[in-house]
């Protein structure tokens, strides 16, 4: 067994009180006593504070002779916890373990049954005789009950009112009848019993070699009166020495809470315990097992040893199989809900994966992208990057910036009253090859460098067909196809092959795996925004730049809001026919993107239609065909003209009257099932559309259709005669006059090949090639000028630069993250340094991972949110950065409230707004510097991580770009593709974010987080005020950032956590989820004061001494603070300005003093060492022999001491307290069990001064 796994095992027999075996009992100060009470008493009860938390009662039964546990009932903060006979019940309903709810864990633990209360309570049973609690420092001096007072004073429990309490008189005081119960007190008689002559027994099997570890630190006396009792009151058996066992089991389980660790005492004769499986009974264990869903626990483990059955050394228990304990190289492998053996395997359409002892190792399939443009606003891109822009214009949706193969274009026009009401209206391809351009129109009409055509139509690098009514498809020969939905509204889906990938740009992104640049624009930065970005794409100068449309369209109308959720919920309901998918695609985003839509149309049938659509399209993509989703919504669309059926896979394969003369290529080319009408099978279509039988089909000659028994000729047209009036295809601009410097450009009057305002170049569009599909007449810029976009024309050298739609000249610098980049020439140049990747977690589990995925998960466990031991390093990582949640509502929400940093050899602990570091194995030692800032505490290691915590439930994590793609966790992997984020623990990539969540959780026996439901569809009531509170973000004092940073993602985490934070705290949840936006402009270098008196103030006079005005508050911090921590003053680039109160400290008193917030001399400023606290001339501990170190000055300065000091205090940390020794001790040792320490450590010198 690893030294490490015990390395955390301090004294916490202070905190402890227990019973056992015959009616035993130990009090938190160490009281022992002897109470044979039946009936049901108060164990331990917070009943000497203001507000009871909790409340502990138990009643003990006769069992086969043998008094045993039978009732445990346990209430904190309201929820009541009863185990009768081991059937447990929350609230009167039965709960299977493991169990987790409003903070409450209830989980088997070798052979205990745990429950642990996270406001720092933890109880635990034996199932049968033994009952302990364990209670947090923060119950000193509050409780009452069996247990005694917690207040640190022997024997002072059994004094009331002045007289002297025997045992049997206190505990009958703790009687608790039920209603209907009378139950009689314990008579006095029973306290007077004479067992002396059990004593030399129970004295030899206390000082068993077993338990050699422990009574040099544990005094046995207590434990051999209680045997003596033990055996005398079951003298009349045959076999004496089994009546023992109860009381030698708690001497052992004491003697771990000491910090001791006892060896297996038991024997075929005494007390044997035997282990199912292929277990191993130790009476000293690893609580934490290594599993194989969890094979590292044991690393982390932070409880004392146990005793129970345990796995061999180099073995783990398989909890995925139930097969008992097995070498870790034979673990099974989990997927989708399925076990796979070692060496067994799975594929998908682009992975392939082999189960390897536990852990998935997967090889990437080549596999194309797919950006897709949806609901006429909802752009995905090849690298699964979402965001919604409200175009009106044409746009390069994607384009081959490398060798100019192919440009595709989308039009997105305004098809509604409002400005956030548009629609696709015409989909582009162009072959520059061959200088074809292909046009669909929302009818479904194809035209082909401006001729309108009938389909199928093949020609050198394309197929263009439609496979159904409802989509066209355009296949190339070179690695792209189109698939326009037509029905019910116009979608895009671009499939592009990888062969491209990092060879394209436009509005579907650079397909390069990496989502943070996907916003990367011609000029060279990357935008904030989706408007900024999409504005630079456009392809005609004319077109104005379009905003950011942040406003909530379901907001505006209840019954359209009831209506979306209604049917878009279906996307979510584990019942629906939908449910099939929901492992491979996430249908949250399109559930979001449903009811968006839904709103904002005005067809919200049809829009609501065509987003369930998209999610069936996504599903195919993955190979999951969802066949009969139609059947109970969107069915009007079931509904085809005459001759033609529907189905939800057609083909066109074959079905068309010109495949009977000629081959059809349609044939040849793979494309997701699709739906819609289409000709049932021994039917064909021709060019009216219906479909006929073979009899009935014309045929085909050099481009003419020949009707079955005659000859007519159909030319297409152009243009249309109306009323004597020739109206063609495009809009004609008439004459108008022009402002200076501009021109009238005619087209009716120039050669056939000229270009209009179509080409018009504006300094956005200096880069755009010149997409023209005819001649547009209009004003245009002289040679040499080029359009400013504001209704003038400039010179080419006097375009500025843009970034997030702010105009930059030549010379100006702006700072992006670690860089600066100065405009040279309308184009940004930029420093080259690699930044600190950054983690943000905030509120009710709103992630967003260093790759930038965001998503929400929620659960009552410890997960691991980042760590570098990864992979096939496991042993030699530096940290770890494990949370904790806690609920904040009745709807099963949390918040990230305690975080626990291990750092090398260290763990520091970050819980109620302060910090504690404690040694934790025997690793290297990480220097770090903690600061407080503002708000914040601040944690920067010298391996590169820094975390920011607000004290509450917000923590920003930023790691060094030495730290790429050697990274595990919550947070991802780190690697720059947000594709893999999503990998669990055994290494494989899913989309469900509870799978992944709860694959990282630290105990295996703790409860999967489940799906939870929409916190404001729970609390309809709160969700208006949600709403409003939240609306901030997206207006005054924000608007400044909305430009930098899209507000959306932060709002609807707000509104979800403030419907979520249903009792109580509802502010702190709000201003947690404002606060989180704030941090995030102020590391774009945005300052936003957004705090008042009347929404979440900040009160900083409270730190102001009377008469002074020395705090204040400061939005976005004051750089380089001198602090007691950092008396130089030091400034991180790495740490962004941090909010919050900070001093004006006068120049006598130039330091703050963090602990204290006071400004104080330099003098007075304390030490900190190892994360402990020393006041000014107080003695340091050394890590030498013969020093003596004092804090001085702030800092630690030793000289040489004979006194030996190092040895004495090194011995009495290990015997009393680690915590404020002046409060008060465990049992205080006696001069014999100190010395015999100091003995044992080799440190005979200093027993003798101890002694002295």
């Amino acid at each position: 067994m690893d030294d490490h796994c015990y390395g955390h095992n301090p004294n916490h027999n202070f905190r402890v009180c227990s019973t056992w075996g015959n009616y035993h009992f130990k009090t938190f100060d160490g009281d022992f006593y002897y109470f044979p009470g039946t009936c049901n008493y108060v164990f331990a009860s917070q009943c000497l504070s203001s507000y009871e938390e909790f409340n502990i009662q138990m009643r003990r039964s006769i069992v086969n002779g043998f008094p045993r546990i039978s009732h445990i009932v346990l209430k904190v903060d309201g929820t009541v916890i009863e185990v009768q006979n081991s059937i447990i019940s929350a609230d009167d309903n039965l709960v299977t373990l493991p169990y987790a709810h409003s903070g409450i864990v209830i989980e088997k633990v070798s052979n205990y049954t745990r429950i642990t209360a996270k406001i720092g309570l933890t109880l635990i049973w034996n199932g049968g005789d033994a009952l302990t609690l364990e209670l947090g420092q923060q119950f000193v001096n509050t409780t009452c009950g069996l247990c005694g007072d917690f207040n640190g004073i022997r024997d002072n429990e059994f004094y009331s009112n002045g007289y002297h309490l025997t045992p049997i008189q206190y505990g009958n005081l703790q009687k608790l009848n039920d209603p209907k119960e009378q139950c009689n007190d314990v008579p006095s008689s029973e306290q007077n019993k004479n067992c002396s002559t059990f004593e030399s027994m129970c004295e030899r099997a206390l000082t068993d070699p077993g338990f050699s570890n422990c009574y040099d630190i544990l005094d046995i006396a207590p434990f051999i009166k209680s045997c003596m009792l033990d055996v005398c009151l079951c003298k009349d058996l045959e076999d004496p020495s089994s009546c023992m066992c109860n009381t030698l089991s708690e001497f052992s389980r004491q003697c771990a809470h000491v910090g001791g660790k006892p060896s297996n005492w038991r024997r075929k004769e005494m007390c044997e315990k035997t282990c199912q499986f292929n277990m191993t009974y130790e009476e000293c264990g690893i609580p934490c097992a290594d599993t194989c869903s969890n094979p590292d626990r044991s690393r982390m483990c932070e409880d004392h040893c146990i005793d129970g059955c345990f796995c061999a050394p180099n073995t783990v228990l398989d909890d995925i199989s139930n097969t008992g304990c097995i070498p870790k190289e034979q673990c099974p492998c989990t997927y989708n809900g399925l076990s796979y053996a070692p060496g067994e395997s799975y594929s998908t359409k682009c992975s392939k994966c082999n189960c390897n002892g536990g852990q998935w190792s997967c090889t990437d399939l080549s596999c194309p992208g797919i950006c897709s443009v949806e609901g006429g606003s909802h752009i995905n891109t090849f690298d699964e990057k979402q965001y919604t822009f409200h175009g009106n214009c044409h746009y390069v949706l994607a384009k081959d910036c490398e060798n100019t193969f192919f440009t595709v274009l989308g039009e997105l026009q305004q098809c509604g009253i409002t400005e956030s009401e548009t629609c696709l209206k015409s989909v582009s391809l162009t072959d520059h090859r061959s200088q074809t351009i292909i046009t669909i129109n929302p009818n479904g009409r194809v035209s082909v460098n401006g001729i309108f055509t009938e389909l199928p139509l093949t020609f050198v690098n394309f197929t263009i067909f439609m496979p159904s009514t409802f989509h066209v498809i355009i296949h190339t020969s070179f690695g792209l196809q189109l698939q326009v939905q037509l029905v019910p509204i116009m979608q895009l889906y671009i499939r592009l092959d990888s062969v491209f990938k990092s060879r394209v740009c436009g509005l579907c992104g650079n397909f390069n795996n990496v989502l943070n640049d996907e916003f990367k624009i011609v000029s060279g930065l990357v935008e904030g925004t989706s408007a900024a970005f999409a504005n630079t794409w456009k392809t005609k100068a004319s077109c104005p730049d379009r905003r950011d449309i942040h406003e909530n369209p379901c907001s505006l109308s209840v019954v359209n809001e009831k209506y979306a959720k209604y049917w878009c919920g279906l996307l979510l309901d584990d019942n629906s026919t939908f449910a099939q998918c929901h492992s491979h695609v996430n249908p949250i985003q399109y559930f979001e993107q449903c009811k968006y839509d839904s709103c904002n149309c005005e067809k919200s049938e049809d829009c609501m239609c065509a987003a369930l659509s998209s999610y069936v399209q996504a599903c195919a993509t993955k190979g999951i065909i969802i066949s009969n989703w139609r059947m109970n919504v969107c069915f009007k669309y079931l509904t085809c003209p005459k001759t033609l059926i529907y189905s939800h896979s057609m083909t066109s394969c074959h079905r068309t009257c010109k495949s009977l003369g000629a081959p059809d290529k349609t044939c040849e080319i793979d494309f997701e099932p699709v739906d819609g009408c289409g000709c049932a099978n021994g039917t064909y279509m021709e060019e009216t559309g219906k479909c006929v039988p073979p009899s009935r089909c014309p045929c085909y000659y050099r481009g003419l259709t020949v009707p079955a028994g005659e000859v007519i000729h159909d030319e297409d047209a152009m243009c249309t005669c109306n009323q004597g009036k020739l109206e063609c295809i495009g809009k004609e601009l008439k004459f108008q006059a022009c402002p200076a410097p501009m021109v009238y450009f005619d087209c009716n009057n120039a050669s056939a090949d000229s270009v209009g305002t179509e080409c018009q170049k504006s300094c956005q569009t200096l880069d755009m090639e010149c997409y023209a599909t005819g001649c547009v007449s209009g004003c245009v810029c002289p040679n040499g000028l080029v359009s400013d976009g504001s209704g003038g024309c400039i010179p080419i050298n006097q375009c500025p630069c843009t970034h997030n739609g702010i105009q930059y000249h030549s010379g100006d610098i702006v700072q992006v993250d670690c860089n600066s980049c100065e405009c040279k020439n309308r184009l940004w140049t930029c420093t080259d340094q690699q930044c600190h990747g950054t983690c943000m977690i905030y509120g009710d589990g709103n992630y967003v991972t260093f790759d930038g995925k965001r998503y929400n998960f929620n659960g009552d466990c410890e997960y691991i949110v980042a760590q570098d031991y990864c992979g096939n390093n496991t042993l030699d990582g530096t940290f770890r950065v494990v949370t904790e949640n806690i609920p904040c509502g009745t709807t099963g929400t949390t918040c990230s409230k305690s975080i626990k940093i291990f750092l090398g050899n260290l763990e520091i602990k970050l819980s109620g707004g302060k910090y504690e570091v404690v040694k934790f194995g025997s690793g290297k030692h990480i220097p770090y510097e903690v600061r407080y800032l503002g708000i914040y505490l601040v944690i920067e290691a010298k391996n590169g991580l820094v975390l920011i915590w607000d004290k509450k439930t917000s923590l920003t994590i930023k790691l060094s770009h030495s730290f790429q793609s050697s990274i595990c966790g919550l947070c991802g992997n780190y690697d720059g593709n947000v594709h893999n984020d999503f990998t669990t623990r055994n290494q494989l990539v899913v989309v469900n974010m509870e799978e992944f969540g709860n694959s990282w959780k630290v105990s295996p026996v703790c409860p999967n987080a489940k799906k939870n439901e929409d916190p404001c569809s729970v609390n309809l009531h709160r969700d208006a005020w949600a709403q409003k509170q939240c609306s901030i973000l997206k207006d005054k004092p924000f608007l400044a950032c909305n430009s930098q940073i899209n507000p959306t993602p932060y709002y609807e985490a707000c509104v979800r956590d403030a419907c979520a934070c249903d009792t109580g705290g509802d502010c702190e949840c709000l201003c947690t989820a404002i606060a989180a936006y704030s941090l995030a402009c102020s590391m774009v270098g945005v300052c936003i004061s957004w705090r008042n008196p009347a929404l979440c103030p900040l009160f900083c006079d409270y730190y102001n001494p009377d008469d002074e005005c020395e705090w204040h508050y400061a939005p976005c911090g004051i750089p380089c603070v001198k602090t007691c921590r950092n008396p130089g003053g030091a400034c991180s680039k790495i740490i962004p300005k941090l909010e919050g109160c900070y001093p004006d400290c006068p120049d006598d008193k130039p330091f703050l003093d963090e602990d204290k917030m006071q400004c104080v001399k330099l003098d007075h400023c304390p030490c900190y060492v190892n994360g402990n606290h020393y006041e000014p001339g107080h003695i340091v501990p050394s890590t030498h022999n013969c020093e003596s170190c004092k804090c001085i000055n702030s800092k630690v300065q030793c000289t040489y001491d004979k006194s030996g000091t190092f040895i004495l205090h090194n011995v009495l940390s290990y015997i009393i307290l680690s915590f404020n020794a002046s409060v008060f001790m465990m049992a205080k040792p006696s001069m014999k069990v100190i010395l015999s320490t100091i003995q044992r450590m080799g440190l005979e010198g200093a027993s003798k001064q101890y002694a002295a």
